[in-house]
């Protein structure tokens, strides 16, 4: 088995136990609210958010549109935003994708998929075992973010 496989396996078994973790009316302490990234082109990375996971500006900032160095796109039904920042024209900082990845749940991960290679994405599916595994693909966004798509199993 690649270290992908088994970084994946693992990462299905967290998140298969780490959602029923709240029951009845429990609040959580915190939630996520955004995630932000580094961008080098704030109008190209908006679009490609848009074309291949369906999000959608909600705010900039400023909000009154001059000099926008960060926008916020939202998945379509609401969630956690995600920001594009662009402060300035210096180079992205080699390996800045290295060291995380945005994760999107889906329940149509082939569809995204094939979105993200039709905007230029090389595809990277990972295998798991079982007879009703969960999908996840893995392929970066413009500027090498790695994005992870993960659909669960079917019910």
């Amino acid at each position: 088995m690649s270290k992908w496989t088994v970084r994946a396996l693992v990462f299905a078994v967290l998140l298969c136990v780490s959602f029923p973790v709240m029951a009845g009316d429990e609040k959580a302490d915190a939630e996520l609210a955004l995630v932000a990234i580094n961008v080098a082109d704030l109008e190209r990375s908006e679009k490609y958010y848009g074309e291949v996971l369906g999000f959608k500006r909600v705010w900039t900032y400023p909000s009154d549109g001059n000099d926008v160095i960060e926008i916020g796109l939202a998945p379509p039904g609401g969630g956690a935003t995600l920001v594009l920042a662009h402060f300035n024209d210096d180079p992205l900082p080699e390996g800045k994708g290295s060291y995380g990845r945005i994760i999107v749940n889906t329940a149509n991960a082939k569809a995204l998929a094939k979105k993200a290679e039709a905007a230029g994405s090389t595809l990277r599916w990972v295998t798991i075992p079982g007879d009703n595994p969960p999908t996840i693909v893995f392929f970066r966004d413009p500027d090498g973010y790695e994005i992870e798509l993960y659909q669960p199993p079917s019910p």
